[in-house]
């Protein structure tokens, strides 16, 4: 599968999700909801045979991913798989945060924090938690947990590459920071406040979001063999 043909599917099955949840379609969220990560899994997997190890650790970041679309799937059914799909989605940002990790050596990036990024990351994350601390009951220590997870795989992206080299550098962090804006929204809508079409663009940032991560991920795993 060539990224143009992975592109039109995935967008396909985007939309019909979206379309799903848009107007309360269930039996077709149940389909097209977890054939999004299988979609990117399959494309990511296929292309990075040959590749070094540390495709593995994207290749587990989204099948945790693919976990915890399943558990918030069925959650209706037992509020129990509410906190099984947040702690699959935990493992899956700690295992992009280990990939930008390795990478960054890779890449042949020093290894500093830069100030601007980190502020900003750091006020947007308090300001959040702050906001839905007051709502979250039992759940307080939960998310924080997963709020400095998300921040940090934020934060770890863009201190990976050189953003004057490296072309892929744009997909992986736009990547990254929609899922950063997924997951708030989806926080908000949860726990502060809903809101008008709150579920299509969760799902509309989200499947960007990963789609970004494994084709910027790919590119990147594909320069460093060409490199080597």
């Amino acid at each position: 599968m060539n990224l143009r043909l992975l592109t039109i599917i995935f967008l396909i099955a985007l939309f019909i999700e979206c379309a799903a949840i848009a107007f309360g379609i269930q039996s077709i969220q149940l389909i097209a909801k977890p054939s999004l990560v299988l979609i990117l899994l399959a494309y990511f997997w296929t292309n990075s045979r040959n590749l070094a190890s540390t495709k593995y650790l994207v290749a587990a970041a989204l099948f945790f991913s693919w976990l915890g679309d399943v558990f918030l799937l069925v959650e209706k059914q037992n509020p129990r798989f509410f906190i099984f799909g947040l702690l699959a989605f935990l493992v899956a940002h700690l295992f992009y945060i280990a990939y930008f990790g390795r990478i960054t050596r890779a890449n042949s990036v020093k290894r500093h924090l830069k100030p601007v990024p980190f502020a900003i990351i750091a006020v947007y994350v308090i300001t959040l938690f702050a906001l839905l601390s007051p709502k979250l009951g039992n759940l307080q220590i939960p998310v924080a947990i997963y709020t400095l997870a998300l921040s940090t795989m934020l934060l770890a992206s863009i201190h990976a590459f050189d953003f004057a080299k490296h072309d892929f550098a744009k997909l992986c962090v736009a990547g990254t920071a929609l899922f950063v804006a997924s997951d708030s929204m989806l926080a908000i809508n949860r726990f502060y406040q809903t809101f008008a079409f709150a579920g299509v663009l969760i799902m509309l940032t989200y499947g960007i979001a990963q789609l970004c991560i494994t084709v910027g991920a790919l590119k990147n795993l594909e320069f460093l063999e060409a490199k080597d």
